[in-house]
């Protein structure tokens, strides 16, 4: 006898907040599952004398009914999906009250008690998918698109659920398909001539590499985006580093002394900028020291610059330049977008402030095409609405060269793309060493097969519950 699969089993009728908790001037609760609309009857009460039945998509508006004390709750609205039409493919419901906090979890227990469960993360979404309504890779999406902090990332994880990553995962398949059949026809006709095969095998495997290869890619790319670029504030000790840091995250992120060296470690915080996600990094100050500990902590400025997208080069004003060098860090510098900073200028007479100019920074700004200078004084915010322009302009530009908006979004894709690569590339090396053919077929059809999961063709249980456990209750 068979055993039946967890999965199949899941025919509770489920319901859940799915309004962010707080006060607000209307919540959504929604139910799903056979038993939706008996529980509907219940408990709403829509306004007219025959409304009942209700029309599948329409709103209604009425009052919310506890039958266990026999009394009326709440004015609401409200609107019922006839299953297999709905977001899950089950019979459905929203309800829509007041957004009281205690008003929306009594008429949620009002649901409960009336035959419904409590529905787990991500449960709603899990129907749709065991309903076939949506895919693997559009239920990633969704979660994606929750969880977007750019428009970028937004972007890419709607063309995700709008089909155009599962279009390129299928026409990476038909490519496949194509070096299957190329392998299936020289074993059924092992005494056939065929002309030019081995060439068109080899740029059609060697064209596929290439081309999951750079989807591969596309997640670090969607990465970029997602986590923030990284912005390094990096110069001589005193700067003016932490108070920048301090000023551009609005809060007291970073300690302020005259005592030159006192930040000996990296201090970072994350702020959006003109909706732009990025990380700032304050660093230990650039000089010669016989501090262990501070060497340390310059050893680890200069990482975080190797690292950087940005990077925020501050100097005092006051400085005398005369034989300031920038050319120990011009090595580490030249491949970076650099915005050069003069601070406290507000201590400088206008003659002195003429007479310095660009001078000290115009040797490595010549040579470092991309370089902005900036005057500014952090202390009367001078200059800093001018660097949140200029690093947003830089922003863009490296946003910019992000390769297209179709891209995988996670390690669940990324780790079988990365399978089926390994696969094919072993594949094409058997074929050029003239090894059994049917070994190639297997490594081929093998390599399919995790596109297959990808799209969510056969997935197990576990990968599934992992997957929609990120998703947040309601949804």
């Amino acid at each position: 006898m068979a055993v039946k699969s967890a999965l199949a089993e899941e025919i509770d009728t489920i319901c859940a907040i799915s309004s962010p908790i707080g006060e607000g001037a209307i919540s959504i609760i929604r139910a799903s599952g056979k038993d939706s609309g008996v529980i509907l009857r219940k408990i709403f009460s829509p306004y007219g004398k025959k409304a009942y039945p209700l029309k599948p998509r329409y709103f209604y508006a009425g009052r919310i009914y506890d039958p266990f004390v026999g009394s009326f709750v709440d004015e609401a609205a409200c609107v019922y999906i006839k299953g297999p039409d709905s977001y899950t493919g089950e019979d459905m419901f929203e309800i829509y009250p007041h957004g009281g906090i205690f008003n929306t979890r009594y008429i949620l227990e009002i649901i409960l008690k009336s035959g419904a469960r409590l529905a787990y993360n991500g449960e709603f979404t899990k129907r749709a998918y065991l309903n076939n309504k949506i895919n693997l890779i559009q239920a990633e999406a969704i979660l994606e698109i929750i969880k977007a902090n750019s428009v970028k990332t937004l972007l890419i994880a709607s063309n995700e659920l709008n089909g155009l990553l599962e279009n390129r995962i299928k026409r990476i398949r038909n490519d496949y398909l194509y070096l299957l059949a190329a392998v299936e026809v020289l074993i059924d006709f092992p005494e056939e001539e065929f002309r030019d095969l081995d060439k068109e095998f080899f740029n059609a495997g060697y064209g596929l590499i290439n081309s999951i290869k750079d989807l591969i890619g596309s997640y670090e790319n969607y990465n970029l985006n997602r986590q923030g670029l990284s912005v390094v504030i990096a110069g001589k000790p005193n700067a003016g580093k932490s108070s920048l840091l301090n000023t551009l995250l609005g809060k007291n992120r970073a300690i302020v002394s005259d005592t030159p060296g006192t930040t000996r470690d990296y201090i970072e915080g994350n702020l959006f900028l003109f909706n732009k996600p990025i990380k700032v990094i304050d660093t230990a100050g650039l000089r010669e020291s016989h501090d262990l500990i501070e060497s340390e902590g310059i050893k680890s400025t200069y990482r975080q610059i190797e690292k950087a997208d940005v990077v925020i080069y501050i100097c005092d004003a006051q400085d005398d330049f005369t034989d300031f060098d920038f050319n120990a860090d011009y090595e580490v510098l030249r491949l970076k977008n650099v915005i050069f900073v003069l601070n406290k200028i507000d201590l400088l007479s206008p003659d002195d402030l003429t007479n310095k100019g660009d001078k000290p920074f115009k040797s490595i700004i010549d040579r470092t095409g991309s370089s902005k200078l900036i005057l500014m004084s952090v202390k009367n915010n001078i200059g800093i609405d001018l660097l949140k322009d200029t690093l947003y302009d830089i922003i863009l530009k490296i946003e910019s060269g992000v390769k297209e908006d179709v891209g995988i979004t996670t390690i669940r894709q990324k780790t079988l793309l990365e399978k089926s690569y390994d696969l094919l590339q072993k594949g094409v090396m058997k074929y050029k060493n003239r090894e059994p053919l049917e070994l190639i077929s297997i490594d081929l059809r093998e390599a399919m097969s995790y596109l297959d999961e990808i799209i969510g063709g056969v997935t197990n249980e576990d990968i599934l519950n992992t997957l929609f456990k990120e998703f947040c209750i309601g949804k």
